[in-house]
């Protein structure tokens, strides 16, 4: 043993839009409830799918068709109305001197 701290495991899963893999913290869970789709924030049980959690473009009809078939314009006015708007980060101020 070396004495140094093992790196944490991030777990990631892949976007069901854009299928780029990241980290699991930076997607939305959607799972299915009844007849349609919910954003899970808590509690992860059951299965379920993901999305980018920054990215409107991964938010339209046209590319969850392949995970979501005929509910994907639900699930796209569910994102969009549910999620807010990812912000552009403020600029960083210079240290003073």
């Amino acid at each position: 043993m070396t004495g140094s701290i093992p790196e944490r495991h991030t777990p990631e899963r892949t976007c069901v839009a854009c299928r780029r893999k990241r980290p699991q913290g930076e997607l939305l869970r959607l799972t299915q409830q009844g007849e349609g789709w919910a954003i899970q924030q808590r509690q992860r049980t059951g299965r379920g799918v993901y999305v980018c959690a920054d990215s409107p473009a991964c938010w339209q009809e046209k590319p969850l068709r392949r995970a979501f078939r005929a509910q994907a314009s639900a699930v796209s006015e569910l994102l969009k109305t549910q999620t807010p708007e990812p912000q552009p980060s403020p600029p960083e101020t210079p240290p003073r001197p």
